[in-house]
């Protein structure tokens, strides 16, 4: 029986044909699971997001999730002239490692948000911004709601990264004062043919 394997798996190279391989890095879809606040020292900051999303579909990788919440922001405004900065800790042997991916916009906080989200930036603020700002950047204080929205999780300026379980903490202000500080958990699959 063995003698008759090994003439029979030389004949037949040319028909094995085999799946894709996926490997561990590569073009991503990220999906949100928890969102919730990172206030320090437990104290409420000026801008603060009360988000829930639908559940992710994994038979369905392109469908957009649903978002319903509100993002508010209380007494200030954020534009350019605010540094944001983004720390993004991986879960990996069944803990968090911190620190895996920092981003740090020392100015342009606003631009950075539709450069970096466009997704998230064109369902929550797009609106607001084209009437009353007149093409500048600039976030004003007040209550952004969304109701069973679809948002693009897409990052431009980050197309490949490792797949895995991502905690992503997004921090803003304005020289010392920090306006705000959000966290999201979330995943990120292979991303479809």
């Amino acid at each position: 029986m063995k003698i008759l394997l090994v003439p029979l798996a030389l004949m037949c190279q040319q028909a094995i044909y085999g799946k894709r391989y996926n490997s561990l890095v590569g073009p991503y879809v990220a999906y949100g699971e928890l969102f919730y606040s990172c206030d320090p020292n437990n104290t409420t900051l000026p801008w603060n997001w009360h988000l829930r999303a639908s559940h992710f579909n994994p038979y369905k990788p392109k469908e957009l999730q649903l978002v319903t919440g509100n993002v508010t922001g209380v007494n200030v405004a954020i534009d350019d002239s605010c540094w944001a900065k983004v720390v993004v800790d991986l879960w990996s042997n069944n803990q968090w490692k911190e620190n895996a991916f920092i981003f740090y916009f020392k100015n342009g906080a606003c631009h950075a948000l539709t450069d970096n989200m466009p997704g998230f930036y064109e369902q929550f603020f797009k609106t607001q911004m084209m009437q009353e700002n007149k093409g500048r950047c600039i976030v004003k204080p007040g209550v952004y709601k969304v109701n069973n929205t679809p948002v693009d999780w897409t990052f431009p300026r980050v197309p490949i990264i490792p797949y895995g379980r991502y905690r992503f903490r997004l921090s803003a202000g304005k020289a010392e004062n920090v306006y705000g500080c959000v966290m999201a958990d979330a995943r990120t699959v292979p991303k479809p043919e």
